[in-house]
């Protein structure tokens, strides 16, 4: 799966996206139940090892929060991925359950501190592009939540759509379901942080899709 990084982008952002297709994977009872006591201890672990007041002030936290300063975005009020599950467990809620596939990648996402995005490869077509929106493009995001864009944000995209509104989350159409057997897995870099980091992180996040969905790991590559 190829990605091109538009140049308008590279300009103003030093940043590299991770890609991984898995296909064959299996979401059922079993593996929402293996999940979830992975989960509880992860929760656990979570708030043994840091400070709900000190959560800004985490490196990759705040790497990624001087990125969305960058975009334009308030991350006091849009939180990324990461800080608000870190801050959900931290405030003594529990992880969400949502899908096989998504919690796998939000433990991931929460051990790591690394956003993550997952899509149902079947309904993707084409390379991938990141690119800044166009004034006036309208997505519905996950949750049926409409959004109009300004122009000024990052958004992932196939060769017939967005899928990702950097910041904002992921569209409706894409997205995972109890159907999907193919999964493509992106992880978003920001400025800062290496290919190598991107990399590491985004086998990580495949690694723990395949423990409890199984599958194959097709590919993995990063694009900077």
């Amino acid at each position: 799966m190829l990605v091109v990084i538009d140049e308008a982008v590279r300009r103003k952002f030093e940043i590299c996206v991770g890609v991984a297709e898995i296909r064959g994977v299996k979401q059922d009872d079993a593996s929402r139940e293996q999940i979830s006591r992975v989960m509880r201890r992860m929760e656990e672990e979570l708030r043994k090892a840091y400070d709900l007041e000190r959560v800004k002030n985490v490196a990759r936290i705040r790497a990624q929060r001087d990125f969305f300063w960058r975009m334009g975005v308030d991350p006091t009020k849009s939180r990324p991925a990461a800080e608000a599950l870190l801050r959900r467990v931290l405030a003594g809620k529990s992880l969400p359950r949502i899908l096989p596939v998504v919690d796998a990648y939000n433990i991931a996402s929460v051990r790591l501190l690394m956003t993550f995005s997952a899509f149902d490869a079947r309904k993707v077509k084409g390379e991938l592009r990141v690119r800044f929106a166009e004034d006036g493009e309208e997505v519905v995001l996950i949750g049926g939540r409409k959004k109009k864009l300004t122009g000024k944000e990052i958004v992932l995209t196939d060769e017939e759509k967005i899928l990702c509104v950097y910041a904002h989350g992921d569209v409706e159409a894409t997205k995972v379901t109890d159907a999907t057997t193919d999964v493509l897995l992106v992880a978003y870099g920001v400025p800062g942080m290496a290919a190598e980091e991107v990399a590491r992180d985004l086998r990580a996040a495949a690694s723990m899709i395949l423990e409890f969905c199984g599958g194959t790991l097709v590919s993995s590559e990063v694009f900077c």
